[in-house]
């Protein structure tokens, strides 16, 4: 029994990579909903705008990735996203120059900052995540973590189930981006986070709306150090 109560889906994707050294800002974005078929059909209405601008054929076309759309029209999905209603955007951005001493591998680090994501917007007080009777993650089946598939979804449910008592089960499931639209919508989010943090003034801000995108529920890693100190390299901001 759930007593009506909705299963909520966190959908991330990820924006950068945690071992390149030309970008300071690791990105895993996306957002919390309980209506997931409502997702999609704004991104199929959103999809079919884009696809008639550019004279494609509806029926026969690629995934509309953040990388082959302007950042107005990557902006157009982003904002009609967050007017839903039952949508709460989500992430966590690290700060890889204050990585130097954090050994771990790339899977094993993904999964960690997943829980630090979690622990975060548990203490957010969010009615659909409040509500919810699990929580079920969807990422995209090409992120860091589908090295080893099974490993989220049991690290989670220790840590939090058995470890700290929570009372919802984590579900974790991998899709492919190019077949599902809610994998996509996640990407927009991390894209446009990864290049507002990477790439300073980066033209894809002046098409957000910025009293949506304010909204998002960002966690930072490592907390007391994020940002400090000038990174040792420099990023070239005409590169994007």
């Amino acid at each position: 029994m759930n007593d009506g109560h909705k299963q909520c889906y966190l959908v991330l994707d990820e924006s950068g990579a945690m071992h390149l050294k030309n970008e300071r800002y690791f990105i895993i974005g996306g957002y919390l909903t309980t209506n997931i078929n409502k997702v999609k059909s704004c991104h199929k209405k959103i999809e079919k705008e884009v696809l008639t601008i550019k004279k494609i054929d509806f029926h026969n076309h690629r995934e509309l990735k953040s990388s082959n759309i302007t950042p107005k029209q990557q902006a157009t999905f982003i904002n009609d996203l967050l007017k839903i209603n039952e949508v709460i955007g989500v992430s966590i951005t690290i700060d890889k120059y204050q990585l130097d001493n954090f050994k771990a591998s790339e899977n094993l680090a993904y999964n960690y900052f997943v829980k630090n994501l979690i622990n975060y917007l548990l203490n957010c007080n969010i009615p659909i995540l409040n509500e919810a009777y699990n929580i079920v993650l969807l990422l995209d089946n090409r992120s860091t973590a589908v090295k080893s598939a099974n490993d989220l979804e049991t690290f989670l449910n220790l840590e939090f189930v058995y470890s700290l008592s929570y009372e919802k089960k984590f579900i974790v499931k991998y899709l492919d981006s190019k077949k599902n639209r809610e994998i996509q919508m996640a990407d927009y989010i991390a894209n446009a986070l990864w290049k507002s943090y990477n790439f300073t003034g980066h033209k894809i801000i002046y098409h957000l709306d910025m009293d949506l995108f304010k909204l998002i529920k960002q966690s930072k890693f490592p907390f007391k150090t994020f940002g400090i100190n000038p990174p040792k390299f420099k990023i070239d901001k005409k590169t994007k």
